[in-house]
């Protein structure tokens, strides 16, 4: 994973273990010298190397769960305060992803996207608002 994809505040995994063994998602506090990152995990603040961070695949867990999106039906979700839609393309394992628009505009464009990293940079860039685990 390339860490110039990553900001602080972000989610990923690591190889490292949390409590009973199971990786859990960490929050991402900063990229560190030597291409490293700092996380934070359920008990401590830990570093890690760059070869160590995966990405977490998005999924309806983490959009309706996690991330407060509202799931629509027929692959259609939709986060609850802003006019932001996600298309869940199966055969294919991403989500395509929109911004509503007025109708007399034609800039509506969309973007596809995997990991949960990817979909919290593209929602800060459009919205100046940080997607947070709500969980």
């Amino acid at each position: 994973m390339n860490l110039n994809e990553l900001r602080i505040g972000n989610y990923v995994f690591t190889d490292a273990k949390g409590l009973n063994d199971i990786a859990s998602p960490c929050e991402v506090l900063g990229i560190l010298p030597g291409q490293k990152i700092a996380y934070k995990t359920e008990i401590a603040m830990v570093e890690c190397s760059q070869d160590q961070v995966k990405p977490i695949l998005l999924d309806a867990d983490w959009l309706v769960n996690k991330l407060g999106f509202k799931d629509n039906g027929g692959g259609y979700f939709q986060h609850e305060d802003f006019n932001f839609f996600l298309f869940h393309v199966a055969e294919d394992e991403y989500y395509d992803c929109y911004k509503q628009v007025p109708s007399n505009d034609d800039t509506g464009d969309f973007k596809t996207l995997q990991h949960v990293h990817k979909l919290q940079n593209l929602f800060f860039e459009l919205f100046d608002e940080e997607l947070i685990n709500n969980d």
